[in-house]
């Protein structure tokens, strides 16, 4: 009984942790976007926060990084 309520939790958690997943796209100093799952602190400056300030899943950023990002260099600050 016992191994069979541990096998249903951990299935539970296997299950659940892409689901509550958080995704970020971020774009690094040569310009390239790209989505991840660990939240950008602000502390790199070689990399920025882009679009929204988080999404549900990662085809949603995905959509986005079509949509924002250009896979040339951002123009620099004067």
């Amino acid at each position: 009984m016992a191994h069979r309520v541990l096998l249903t939790a951990v299935l539970v958690i296997v299950v659940a942790n892409p689901a509550l997943a958080n995704w970020w796209i971020v774009r690094a100093s040569d310009g390239k976007c790209i989505v991840v799952d660990i939240e950008p602190t602000g502390k790199d400056k070689d990399v920025t926060r882009v679009g929204k300030d988080v999404y549900q899943t990662p085809d949603q950023a995905e959509v986005d990084v079509k949509r924002l990002c250009k896979e040339s260099k951002p123009a620099e600050p004067k």
